[in-house]
């Protein structure tokens, strides 16, 4: 096969976006179970990754926000540095350490000149949003480390986000279509990006977050855009279960739901995600697969639209024009 066939193939590949949470990059061991989900879902699908900031982070970063000395404020920092340290040298070659290391202290040194704003909405959205710029650079290394062609993505170059006329900010769907469209089609077929979730930008390019579990909510954006097979949410539990499993034995775990009920359910603050998350993907008709980095191999809880077999009847048909046309 030509060079040009084989950049065909490669955006002809299957689509899916995967996202994983805090808890699945805020250790060596969970990396190292991500790294084997990437590089298997690499081999037989086209997989565009999204990341949280590592576990506890986003939280630290909000205590960071509301000390009001120096002093206080050198405290949390030395504990967020440590913290992104740490994991890198544990995880990084000494090479890919070093690099990681240049990009942390860019990352600081940005977080340090935000503090210094008036206290405000856009200092906080700036603050809270580090956490994930931190974070997804470091997946990047690591999964170039085990072979992967591998880099990180700002979603503020993908994600827009208006102000309403209420004063809140909202995401403009039509806008981050666009954006990310544009972005896709520019994407190297072998490329597996790492994009930050969790945040977008206004039309002055300032960050603005999405949110309490906004990442999910960013993934199933960029799932819709892109016209994904599919959305994995990567978790550290085994499903979406009736109650926390942790908290209660008698919890039982969905097998199946349909998209439709589960979009109803999770906009009544019943299954603990973003309010918007199954927006994207009900409206593009994109099913929704919660699984676990612990037991990759567990069925989890498959998430299916009511009108898939239209949507998979017609994304048949597409491909076989696409493929047809590149031969």
């Amino acid at each position: 096969m030509s060079t040009d066939r084989s950049h065909q193939a490669g955006k002809h590949r299957v689509v899916k976006v995967l996202k994983f949470g805090g808890t699945s990059v805020g250790s060596a061991e969970a990396l190292q179970r991500l790294a084997g989900i990437v590089t298997s879902e690499a081999g037989s699908s086209r997989p565009l990754v999204v990341v949280s900031a590592l576990s506890g982070v986003t939280d630290w970063l909000h205590a960071l926000e509301e000390e009001d000395t120096a002093k206080r404020q050198q405290v949390w920092m030395r504990k967020i540095v440590r913290r992104h340290q740490s994991l890198s040298h544990e995880i990084l070659d000494h090479d890919r350490h070093a690099r990681y290391l240049g990009r942390l202290a860019d990352c600081i040194e940005q977080l340090r000149d935000v503090l210094r704003w008036s206290p405000g909405p856009m200092r906080s959205h700036a603050i809270w949003a580090s956490g994930e710029w931190m974070s997804a650079p470091l997946v990047a290394l690591f999964l170039e480390q085990h072979g992967v062609d591998a880099d990180w993505v700002d979603a503020r170059k993908l994600i827009r986000v208006v102000e309403s006329a209420s004063g809140s900010w909202v995401v403009d769907r039509n806008q981050t279509r666009v954006q990310t469209e544009i972005w896709f089609h520019r994407l190297p077929s072998t490329r597996i990006p790492v994009i930050t979730g969790f945040l977008g930008s206004n039309s002055q390019g300032r960050v603005v977050t999405l949110g309490r579990g906004g990442s999910d909510y960013s993934a199933s954006l960029i799932a819709e855009a892109v016209g994904a097979s599919k959305f994995d949410r990567w978790t550290d539990v085994d499903g979406l279960y009736t109650a926390d499993p942790r908290k209660h034995e008698e919890a039982g775990r969905f097998l199946y739901l349909l998209l439709e009920d589960a979009t109803t359910w999770n906009e009544a603050n019943q299954l603990g995600m973003h309010a918007h998350a199954f927006e994207p993907v009900l409206h593009a008709c994109i099913p929704v697969h919660v699984r676990s980095t612990r037991h990759p191999q567990g069925d989890g809880t498959l998430i299916m639209p009511g009108g898939l077999p239209k949507r998979v009847e017609k994304d048949a048909r597409d491909l076989m024009d696409r493929t047809r046309t590149a031969m």
